[in-house]
């Protein structure tokens, strides 16, 4: 064999080496891509995040967050606008002896043939509205927590502890639980959470809330009435 056919068939078989070298690179690269996809896919739907305003609760208009915090409300919402809230104002826990600036949300109850009142406030550093007061059993409730709010993620859940005083009980504490079941993608689409209360490990309320812009609470574990 001559020298320029051995240098023929070797510049060919490294043509052929770098080819494979060259699509065993790519093909790395491809399976690092898949790969880095995988593992970025389940974060990015739980980092998922939205701002959950006040507005989502009561009925309004959504303002940016260097807006007030307290808006006048004087909102009708629920089966029939059997439910209302109405605020704010000041109100002084007698338990506590603290001024608090609240939103009272109200509904009359056939079953217990009278009005029942809420007290409801920005809690917990703001990433809940709470009770401090609720008529039935006049419960006195400190860092309550029903209604998600501020900046949230898909799937998130945050527990809170509320200290609670009533009349027949006194003095005790329940654990709060919010999750987040739907989330939407802005502050205008609609939000589903499950709100789990716990006293010593024992469930004492476990409901799922659907709340939409301009129409405040939409549907309580799937019903509208509520």
């Amino acid at each position: 064999m001559t020298s320029k056919g051995l240098g023929a068939i070797l510049l060919a078989g490294a043509g052929r080496s770098t080819t494979i070298f060259r699509n065993s690179k790519v093909s790395q690269m491809y399976r690092l891509i898949f790969f880095l996809m995988v593992l970025a896919g389940p974060t990015n739907a739980f980092s998922q995040e939205r701002m959950i305003g006040f507005e989502m609760w009561s009925g309004g208009e959504i303002e940016k967050p260097s807006n007030i915090r307290y808006p006048e409300v004087d909102f009708k919402f629920g089966y029939k606008n059997r439910h209302r809230i109405k605020g704010p104002f000041d109100w002084k826990n007698a338990k506590t002896g603290e001024t608090l600036k609240v939103y009272e949300r109200s509904r009359f109850s056939k079953k217990a043939g009278k009005e029942i009142k809420q007290l409801w406030t920005i809690t917990n550093k703001g990433q809940c509205l709470g009770r401090v007061f609720d008529s039935r059993r006049d419960r006195h409730i400190t860092n309550g927590c029903k209604f998600p709010l501020g900046k949230w993620k898909a799937g998130e859940s945050r527990t809170f502890t509320s200290d609670y005083y009533d009349m027949s009980k006194g003095r005790y504490q329940r654990d709060k639980t919010i999750r987040i079941i739907e989330l939407g993608k802005d502050e205008r689409d609609c939000l589903k959470f499950k709100w789990i209360a716990t006293q010593n490990g024992s469930s004492i309320d476990d409901n799922i809330y659907e709340y939409c812009y301009r129409r405040g609470l939409v549907r309580v574990n799937g019903k509208e009435r509520f």
